[in-house]
């Protein structure tokens, strides 16, 4: 009778935990203003009035006074005559965190190094949903280049960078981000960018003309964690000068890139296996290893 009565309690429970897990869940309406807020202005070039902003999110202006009042104290928004923007806040706050703030402590004297070794730009980005963030980005030394701009968000699969940060992924994980970054895809066309993912899996880095601009070359190099997945991206956009004779090849800029990324990965404590080939960095990443017994 006991043992009957404490499956039936089992069953009582897992009903009860079927029930709360099919309830919504907790509502913060408040937040919802704030964030709300927050990303319609992220996405917007022009200063939005309260009114612009009640309409936009099918509000009142009553219902959102307040939170812009708050969000423009804590300098969240930034507000010019009766209209607002976002500011810095977020962005000096995704900084701040400590693997984001490490990364770019490491990552910008090194890329200010190899903009003046091979003489271009050259960016890091990082997965941000089913887009890349950029944010760093180094200029040509000559001023003259290709540039993205920090904060930029670029496409996944269009770009050498995304490629990068797909390959070294699981494979789970890839197909969807795929998924979501390309719905339009077909099942054969998400498995042929699979095998190319395969491929910058294989060889270390990705190296292709660029999908979104004439004349230029994407190379990227992946920033690795422990277990070998991409934290982030190290590109170089090789623009092809025509009236520089004495410009370093692409193949000059990729060997950069490589030694740059092999150093990076190490000075992060990540993976480095192959992507820098018998670089300096890989060598001094092995004798760091423990020796395997």
């Amino acid at each position: 009778m006991a043992i009957k009565t404490a499956r039936q309690n089992s069953n009582l429970l897992s009903s009860s935990e079927e029930e709360e897990n099919s309830q919504p869940l907790y509502a913060a309406p408040a937040l919802d203003k704030g964030l709300d807020i927050l990303e319609l202005l992220s996405k917007q070039q022009q200063a939005l009035t309260r009114r612009d902003i009640a309409e936009r999110l099918g509000r009142s202006v009553s219902e959102i006074f307040r939170m812009i009042d708050c969000l423009t104290r804590r300098s969240y928004l930034v507000q010019t005559d009766d209209s607002f923007v976002l500011g810095m806040k977020l962005f000096e706050l995704a900084h701040e965190f400590p693997p984001m703030n490490r990364l770019l402590k490491e990552a910008l004297p090194r890329m200010e190094a190899l903009a003046k070794t091979v003489d271009q730009s050259c960016h890091l980005t990082v997965l941000s949903g089913s887009r890349q963030l950029a944010v760093a980005q180094v200029d040509t030394p000559g001023g003259v280049g290709f540039s993205i701009k920090i904060g930029a968000t670029i496409d996944l699969l269009k770009s050498a960078s995304g490629r990068v940060l797909l390959a070294f992924r699981e494979e789970e994980e890839a197909h969807r981000l795929i998924s979501l970054a390309g719905p339009e895809l077909s099942e054969a066309e998400q498995k042929a960018f699979m095998k190319t993912l395969m491929k910058v899996a294989t060889q270390g880095f990705a190296f292709m003309k660029s999908k979104q601009f004439s004349g230029i070359e994407a190379i990227s190099y992946p920033i690795l964690d422990l277990r070998g997945h991409a934290v982030a991206a190290l590109t170089v956009p090789y623009v092809k000068r025509l009236d520089d004779m004495t410009q370093k090849p692409a193949s000059a800029a990729q060997a950069a890139l490589a030694e740059v990324a092999g150093d990076l990965n190490v000075a992060l404590g990540g993976a480095v296996s192959s992507i820098a080939g018998d670089t300096r960095a890989t060598k001094l990443a092995a004798k760091r290893r423990p020796t395997q017994r």
